[in-house]
């Protein structure tokens, strides 16, 4: 059985969370199939969540977006990180195109790196793109205050245009630069467990409102988790080391989780409320587990008002600014979400078993 490789963005962990549920349907089907993936996100991601064996490469396969902090990106930096990677990459796609040739795969998938496409083409390998926005749409509208950088758009364009099919997901932007385009429902991670199971493994009460807080490494702090446990009435998820006793806040760690065999969506889905900034991957968890959501800004990245219209559509959801988020100043918004009526517009979820019956179908 020829393998299939995977490309996946480093940037935030929303391109691997929903490779990884593709991955894993892929392996539930064919247990014995071989799994390539080359990212520059970390590989606990991976291990932790997948379900079968695979074979991990750590690869820089595009740039993203460089960011200030969890909230905030620096445009101007973003375009001189690409820029630089366009010129070195051509060894890595030599590397590449060399490693493809050996371990001759049946497809290659990327998600959504522009080298990926430009490899398998040279391999002659049939590509899927899979994804919700490319690169060169992000990087358009920073690309018109710095005019220097307009050859990383025909670059990135000239990449996508290789790719043999676009399999797009819901929450789009334009990705016309794509020749062929297939709409497919959302891929997400979901639980399996009642949220009265997840907090009964975590030793938590019932009654109360549980809230958890998804920054990916956002550090709050001591004196702000201090802040959060005045706010009477709710219990505090903390993914933090937080070596402080404080009343209403709940430490869980990885290495908890995994002792308790239990997930992020696990979380997600027990809580009443996730306070975040919108991407793809904590807005499809919460649609999936059907939680509320308490939203930021994230600076000047485009696909924000499309997330946001999302989460308008299909959640329960509610916006705060960076200031009342960071001053821990949110709780008469916090406690107005959780009054409003539990109302979840329905949104297929089975993207990742469509993505295995379409690779399913090529194969024959």
């Amino acid at each position: 059985m020829h393998p299939i490789i995977f490309y996946i963005s480093g940037h935030g962990f929303g391109h691997s969370s929903r490779m990884g549920v593709v991955i894993n349907e892929l392996l539930r089907r064919e247990p014995e199939r071989q799994i390539i993936v080359k990212t520059s996100a970390p590989e606990w991601f991976f291990r932790e969540q997948i379900t079968g064996k695979l074979s991990f490469h750590h690869l820089e396969c595009d740039i993203g977006v460089i960011q200030s902090d969890s909230l905030n990106l620096d445009s101007q930096a973003s375009l001189k990180a690409y820029s630089d990677f366009l010129a070195n990459r051509e060894k890595v796609i030599r590397n590449e195109i060399k490693f493809v040739r050996e371990v001759d795969p049946q497809l290659i998938v990327g998600d959504i790196p522009p080298l990926a496409f430009k490899v398998a083409q040279a391999a002659g390998v049939p590509s899927l793109a899979i994804g919700n926005f490319c690169w060169d749409w992000i990087y358009e509208t920073y690309v018109e205050r710095y005019l220097e950088y307009r050859h990383i758009i025909s670059s990135i364009r000239e990449d996508y245009r290789r790719a043999d099919l676009l399999l797009r997901l819901p929450f789009a932007g334009d990705m016309s630069a794509f020749p062929a385009i297939r709409d497919i429902p959302l891929i997400a991670r979901q639980s399996h467990r009642s949220p009265g199971e997840v907090r009964s493994l975590l030793g938590l009460p019932e009654g109360l409102p549980l809230i958890i807080l998804s920054f990916g490494g956002f550090w709050l702090g001591e004196e702000y988790y201090r802040k959060l446990s005045k706010i009477d009435g709710c219990i505090w998820l903390a993914s933090e080391q937080v070596g402080f006793n404080l009343p209403s806040i709940r430490n869980v760690s990885r290495e908890e989780l995994g002792k308790l065999n239990l997930t992020y969506p696990d979380l997600v889905s027990a809580s009443d409320v996730v306070i975040t900034k919108p991407g793809y991957g904590i807005l499809s968890e919460c649609v999936a587990n059907r939680t509320r959501m308490l939203y930021t800004s994230r600076g000047e990245f485009r696909e924000y008002p499309i997330l946001v219209e999302g989460s308008k559509k299909y959640l329960p959801s509610a916006f705060i600014s960076q200031e009342k988020l960071k001053s821990g100043d949110f709780k008469d918004e916090l406690f107005q979400l959780l009054d409003k009526p539990a109302t979840f517009t329905s949104l297929p979820v089975n993207g990742a078993e469509t993505v295995a019956e379409i690779i399913e179908d090529k194969r024959r």
